[in-house]
C-alpha cells in the first residue's frame, strides 16, 4: 500500500485535495485527517470493511464504537438518531463545536459496533463539513494505537499505523483538545468527559434555555 500524503499547513485543503480524499473513501480506503480537536482515523460510518480496517490499524477491539462526524444536525438526523425537541434545539444552536453527543439510534451501523447508540459530532471546521456533505457521515477515532495517547501532530503518528492508511492530510500541529462528551440518553444529560471549561459552561446555559 502506498500512502498518499497531502500537505495543507496554514490553509484549508483545496477542492481538488478534498476530491482525492472523497475518492479514497469511495474506493473503501481510510484516511488520517486533522479535525477541530485532534488527528483522527476516518472511514465512511456505514462501510463495514473500511471500519474494520480502522479497528485493525489501531489494534482496537471491534466491540468499541467509534465517533461519527456529520456535516450538520440534518445529517445527524438522517443517521436515524432519536432526539427530543429540547435536545435537538440545543444541539442545533451549539453545533458546529467540539461537542460529542451520545444519542439513541434506531438501528446500529458499522461505526457503532452493534450498539443502538451513536456518539456524534458536527466539527467546527468548514472544509471538513464540506467533505462530510459529499461523503456522508464518517467514522472517526483518535490516531493512536489502542491504549496510547492521541496525537496533535503528524510527526507523532506511529509508523506501523501509517503503513495501514491510504491518505494522510497533514494540517500541521493542532492547538486544541479532546471534545466535550455528553450522554444525552440519560436524564438529565450527563457529562462523560470534560472538554474546554468555558465551552462546558456554555453547553449547560444552552441546554437550560432550550428546555
Amino acid at each position: 500500500m502506498t500512502l498518499r500524503r497531502i500537505t495543507s499547513r496554514d490553509r484549508a485543503p483545496s477542492s481538488e485535495e478534498i476530491s482525492v480524499i472523497r475518492q479514497t473513501f469511495e474506493e473503501g480506503g481510510i484516511a488520517i485527517l486533522p479535525t477541530d480537536t485532534l488527528y483522527g482515523l476516518h472511514a465512511p460510518a456505514d462501510n463495514s470493511p473500511a471500519v474494520a480496517r480502522i479497528f485493525d490499524a489501531k489494534k482496537r477491539a471491534g466491540s468499541q464504537p467509534l465517533v461519527i462526524l456529520c456535516s450538520s444536525i440534518h445529517q445527524v438526523r438522517r443517521l436515524g438518531v432519536q432526539m427530543d425537541q429540547p435536545t435537538a434545539r440545543a444541539l442545533g444552536e451549539l453545533w458546529p463545536a467540539p461537542l460529542t453527543a451520545i444519542l439513541r439510534l434506531r438501528e446500529p451501523i458499522a461505526a457503532t459496533a452493534g450498539l443502538s447508540t451513536a456518539a456524534v459530532r458536527v466539527p467546527d471546521l468548514a472544509w471538513l463539513r464540506e467533505l462530510l456533505e459529499s461523503t456522508g457521515p464518517l467514522a472517526s477515532t483518535s490516531v493512536n494505537l489502542s491504549g496510547e495517547r492521541a496525537v496533535y501532530s503528524t510527526d507523532e503518528i506511529p509508523m506501523e499505523l501509517l503503513e495501514k492508511v491510504d491518505v494522510l492530510l497533514d494540517g500541521g500541529t493542532l492547538a486544541s483538545s479532546a471534545s466535550t462528551l455528553v450522554d444525552f440518553t440519560s436524564e438529565p444529560p450527563r457529562v462523560v468527559r470534560e472538554g474546554k471549561f468555558l465551552f462546558t459552561q456554555n453547553l449547560w446555559k444552552t441546554m437550560w434555555k432550550s428546555s
